[in-house]
């Protein structure tokens, strides 16, 4: 049976597309956060990676063996300024509660799931595409921990990815010490 022009065509134009389609979303789990080899002295390679969506970055900030203060996650020899991946802590935190509270309320911020706050997540339309931040304090608002991805990895949950990074880093970074 022979088959006309158009369908022909048709058909090959519908496989095409069918391969052009988006990739699935990437659901894995970040994994543990602080596992080997880090970044920074405390953050996974691995978790970044996923995070962002490449495996060749430059992070800076921190060295292992120091307090860990910041990690600044970025484009290896890019000129474009900005990271894509920031994660910060601070002592005393340069923000007030009412500061922290005025910001959530401007960013239409979510609050952290139970068991995870004081904090909030919130994502803006910045210069490279949609942002996503999360904060976490604790109650006296002395310490705070922030997580930014800038975009983020394509098909990601990066309120998701924040969230994650809170949860497993507010237990060594805002537990205060015991003594």
């Amino acid at each position: 049976m022979r088959k006309s022009l158009p369908a022909v065509l048709m058909a090959v134009t519908l496989a095409g597309s069918a391969c052009s389609s988006s990739p699935p979303p990437d659901t894995r789990p970040l994994g543990d956060v602080t596992a080997q080899p880090q970044e920074c002295g405390l953050i996974s390679r691995q978790a970044i990676a996923r995070a962002i969506g490449r495996d060749d970055f430059l992070a800076s900030g921190s060295r292992p063996g120091e307090r860990f203060d910041r990690c600044i996650v970025s484009k290896p020899q890019s000129d474009e300024p900005g990271a894509e991946l920031s994660i910060s802590f601070d002592e005393p935190s340069a923000l007030s509660l009412d500061e922290l509270t005025s910001t959530k309320q401007h960013d239409r911020g979510v609050d952290l799931p139970t068991g995870l706050g004081p904090g909030y997540t919130a994502q803006y339309e910045g210069k490279k595409g949609l942002s996503t931040y999360a904060y976490a304090w604790t109650p006296d608002a002395r310490r705070r921990l922030s997580i930014y991805i800038t975009p983020g990895a394509p098909g990601r949950d990066h309120r998701a990815d924040a969230i994650e990074f809170v949860r497993q880093l507010k237990p060594i970074l805002l537990t205060p010490p015991s003594n």
